[in-house]
């Protein structure tokens, strides 16, 4: 039959799909007619994102794309998608993949694996960007090598994001074009060899691990103009400056450390940025410093003349310890703003400025241990996404009052909630789709009615805290029927019996068609004795 789609041009078409995601594009143009799958199969700017995605469309996507239509791709191996880079690679060897630009490998865990898919883009021609990220991969000296060959092999590359920079002091010939550098565990040691291959280095944001090493360079590239550091190695202020003095192109240095109490010298800051970086425009500090008697006012006065808040409008601001009234934290605000706050403020810690500056619109992640009436906050929070409830509540509206519910996508409960405002809560926080529940709430809240079962379908999500029962599985996922991830601890469940009564549950369960989006289900055991290694983080799919 005709189609009005046969008298669009193939570049008209091609700029519809930049707007569609892969399943989406495939779903609604293969096979309409051989005109349009023509142009569909030569379209190759698909960015393909398997990052926890059901492995229905994971395995529906894989079966109708063409290697040659991938620009981008990401492959995770976490606890959503546990083996996915192991079977993508079965079923789409990215040797074949011609137009790829960038690849992204989360979580990878098997080195060998990771060397093998590295050799598979060797020489590729497109490749702009590669990030490999697991902090526990343990990589040897003959994979690195391997490794780093492939790096020096590919042309194109400008962005590169690796784990460790052990890896990377492997490197026998330059990366004439990388401009882009991140490394996640990284060693001043390592980083001095690192800097001879990367000439053109323009972005570097390093993760300093305790062993860091000295922290002294005698040669950094001269174009950097972008510098992350993120320290756990303890600081002091000279070898700053030593450091700083030979990036003169820097506009943009982010600094996180701990170390001695010169780095919250105003002063000292302000002589070296205007002697050794005349072009820095951006700057933000996130200092935690040695044990001292500084109040926030000690700190931050020399923060306040014209060359911070008129020249630069870099805003600093303090934690300070209520029992000592002494500074436990510099940090630059709105950059280093903490996410997380506790209401209503108890004792401990406070975050305090000289200027005016509201720290509850940054907040993503409350804790509230108490609802105090009147509110004690001038603004509602506006961007929760975060809620840990570890007090009782009456009814919804003692939240409504202080907190945007609508930005809220997980829920804590770390105390009892009666299951009526838990019903008034998920109504009213429609954008819930996470739970985190203890067994006994969670039981409690399941149980509550006897003449009829609540089903909660906008929770996706559920992880339940503290051990379960064998015949709560039943109850849990008949109250959440629209489960797409699961973790808990089952009790006193025997490992010989383990895969059998695995199979029965998901099975029956399926019967009921109660948990039929549930792709990824993850079954823990626990018991007073060791817990088997094979058994736990065991991933059924």
């Amino acid at each position: 039959m005709p189609c009005m789609l046969d008298y669009f041009p193939m570049e008209v078409l091609h700029m519809v799909f930049d707007y569609l995601k892969p399943n989406d594009l495939l779903h609604g143009f293969i096979e309409i007619n051989s005109y349009i799958d023509t142009i569909l199969h030569s379209y190759s700017r698909i960015r393909l994102n398997f990052k926890s995605m059901n492995k229905s469309t994971f395995y529906y996507i894989c079966e109708h794309i063409y290697p040659n239509q991938i620009q981008s791709l990401v492959l995770a191996d976490d606890e959503h998608t546990p083996g996915q880079i192991k079977l993508f690679m079965s079923l789409l060897p990215l040797i074949q993949f011609i137009n790829l630009q960038s690849i992204n490998i989360i979580q990878i865990d098997n080195a060998n694996l990771l060397c093998l898919m590295l050799s598979h883009l060797e020489n590729h021609p497109q490749i702009q960007s590669l990030i490999v990220y697991n902090y526990h991969i343990e990589i040897s000296k003959k994979y690195s090598r391997s490794i780093t060959e492939t790096l020096a092999s590919l042309p194109s590359l400008k962005y590169l994001t690796f784990m460790k920079s052990s890896t990377l002091t492997t490197l026998k010939q330059p990366l004439l074009k990388l401009t882009h550098l991140t490394i996640r565990s990284c060693r001043f040691n390592d980083l001095k060899i690192i800097f001879q291959w990367v000439p053109n280095l323009l972005y570097l944001k390093i993760l300093v691990s305790y062993d860091a090493g000295a922290f002294i360079f005698d040669y950094i590239p001269s174009n950097l103009n972008s510098l992350i550091i993120e320290s756990k190695h303890w600081t002091s202020f000279n070898q700053v400056e030593n450091f700083l003095s030979l990036t003169k192109s820097l506009k943009r240095f982010i600094f996180e450390t701990s170390g001695e109490l010169a780095l919250l010298d105003g002063r000292r800051w302000e002589i070296l940025i205007k002697t050794k970086l005349p072009y820095l425009t951006e700057f933000a500090l996130n200092i935690t410093p040695e044990e001292n008697n500084m109040t926030g006012d000690d700190v931050l006065i020399p923060f306040q003349n014209s060359f911070w808040t008129n020249e630069k409008h870099w805003h600093m601001a303090c934690l300070i310890s209520t029992s000592t009234q002494s500074c436990a934290r510099l940090f630059s605000v709105p950059y280093f703003s903490p996410t997380d706050q506790l209401y209503p403020l108890g004792e401990g810690f406070i975050n305090y400025s000289i200027t005016s500056y509201s720290f509850d619109d940054n907040c993503t992640q409350l804790r509230i241990w108490d609802c105090p009436s009147p509110v004690l906050v001038s603004s509602p929070f506006k961007h929760v996404q975060t809620l840990s409830l570890e007090c009782n509540i009456d009814n919804v509206d003692q939240l409504t009052k202080f907190i945007n519910l609508l930005s809220v996508h997980h829920l804590t409960l770390r105390s009892s909630i009666q299951p009526k405002p838990f019903n008034d809560l998920l109504q009213v926080a429609s954008n819930i789709y996470q739970l985190t529940i203890h067994r006994r709430t969670l039981m409690q809240i399941i149980n509550s009615f006897s003449d009829e079962l609540n089903k909660y379908e906008q929770i996706k999500h559920l992880y339940v805290e503290d051990t379960i029962l064998s015949n709560d599985i039943d109850q849990i996922c008949q109250t959440f029927p629209k489960l797409e991830y699961v973790s808990f601890f089952v009790k006193d469940l025997n490992p010989n019996h383990f895969p059998a009564l695995l199979i029965v549950y998901i099975l029956v369960l399926f019967s009921l068609y109660i948990i039929s989006n549930l792709d990824y289900f993850l079954y823990r055991r626990k018991n007073s004795s060791n817990t088997p290694p094979s058994l736990t983080n065991r991933a059924i799919t």
